[in-house]
């Protein structure tokens, strides 16, 4: 259903004018309304030529009345934004256009609605542009002197009063049109729907009331009791306990190393004479000559040598090791000397202690004729057994 602004419902009265309200223009035409948003479309509404107009210097009303109802609408003056003449052609027959005022306003919901005014007593171009000039004089004077009441800006209003002395309306048949902006508009407020004319009628009869009563059952039925399902019981499942095995790094036990026991090596036989019972010759070692001193009668080679051990290498440990070898050589060839060089040691003590007491004895002296200290002289005389081997 259309939505309609500027029309009231079927019957209702609008009742007289406002006390004060002053008629302007006063005729007949028919008024119809248009959606000037929507590219050519339909009026949502028409009266005929023979509806009564009034223009009044608040609003213009319009009313139909004919032996079955009562039409009427009226649209004040805050509502127009836009008033336009539009001339109607010079063609002739089904093609020809008649001559409309329109007044366009600003609806709801980004609506344009527009009121329209043709034929009767707007025949001619002439008439119309004459209602033209009435109506945006009356538009303009109302929003002038209602700008505060209405919020008109006092720019729109000095335009607005310009309005009033402006140039008039003046079209031809056939012709462009004329347009005026009107300032200080208000939108449209969206009509509420309007309720039902008509009422449901009631129904003319009522339902009888049956004559008898159904006979209750002389017999009890057996009220039949389902029996409750045994509770579903869902079996347990025991679920596997994957037990992981423990992993056990095994313990790693470093070598523990055993130093190797050495046997001592065969003793030979040594001398029977204690080394503290021989006499020590006062004589420093480093006086005697080299070639007097014993020598060991057991050859080096002939000695054992120590074994490798299975310690770590570390740096010296060789050295070590072959110094150790030759004082043990030393200590052995020390210990195992023959007698008879014992015994010449002994002697050769003796006479060095002699000497170093006394000097020379006078046998001595006579033989070599001199004193001397060559201790080889007396090592090495002839006279003496067993000097020499």
């Amino acid at each position: 259903m259309f939505h309609q602004h500027f029309l009231s419902a079927p019957g209702t009265d609008l009742g007289p004018l406002d006390s004060g309200e002053r008629v302007l223009w006063r005729g007949r035409c028919a008024v119809a309304e248009y959606a000037f948003d929507e590219a050519s479309s339909l009026p949502r509404w028409t009266l005929p030529e023979e509806t009564e107009v009034f223009v009044t210097d608040r609003r213009v009303r319009y009313s139909y009345a004919d032996e079955t109802t009562l039409r009427n609408g009226e649209l004040f003056w805050l509502w127009p934004q836009h008033l336009r003449v539009q001339p109607g052609n010079r063609d002739t027959g089904r093609t020809a256009t008649v001559t409309q005022i329109q007044l366009v306003c600003n609806g709801p919901e980004g609506s344009y609605p527009a009121l329209v005014f043709a034929g009767g007593d707007l025949a001619t171009v002439g008439d119309a542009d004459r209602l033209a000039n009435v109506l945006r004089q009356a538009i303009a004077r109302f929003r002038v002197e209602n700008a505060t009441e209405i919020g008109v800006a006092p720019v729109h209003a000095r335009m607005l009063s310009r309005l009033l002395i402006g140039p008039e309306f003046t079209n031809y048949q056939g012709g462009e049109g004329q347009t005026v902006s009107l300032l200080g508009s208000v939108p449209v407020p969206a009509q509420e729907p309007a309720a039902p004319a008509y009422a449901e009628p009631a129904p003319a009869y009522a339902e009888p009331a049956p004559a008898y009563a159904e006979p209750a059952p002389a017999y009890a039925e057996p009220a039949y009791q389902e029996a409750a399902p045994a509770a579903y019981q869902e079996p347990a499942y025991a679920e596997t306990v994957y037990a992981e095995t423990a992993y056990q790094q095994p313990a790693y036990r470093e070598p523990a190393y055993a130093e190797p026991a050495y046997e001592p090596a065969a003793s030979s036989p040594v001398s029977s004479m204690p080394v503290s019972s021989m006499p020590v010759s006062p004589t420093p070692v480093s006086a005697v000559p080299v070639s007097s001193m014993p020598t060991s009668s057991m050859p080096t080679s002939s000695m054992p040598t120590s074994g490798g051990r299975g310690a770590p290498q570390r740096p010296g440990r060789e050295a070590d090791a072959l110094r150790a070898e030759e004082a043990m050589r030393a200590e052995q060839d020390s210990r195992h000397s023959e007698p008879d060089l014992a015994s010449r040691a002994a002697s050769l003590a003796a006479r060095v202690a002699s000497l170093m007491s006394g000097g020379l004895d006078d046998d001595a002296a006579g033989r070599f004729g001199v004193q001397t200290a060559n201790l080889s002289a007396y090592l090495n005389r002839a006279d003496e057994p067993g000097s020499r081997h």
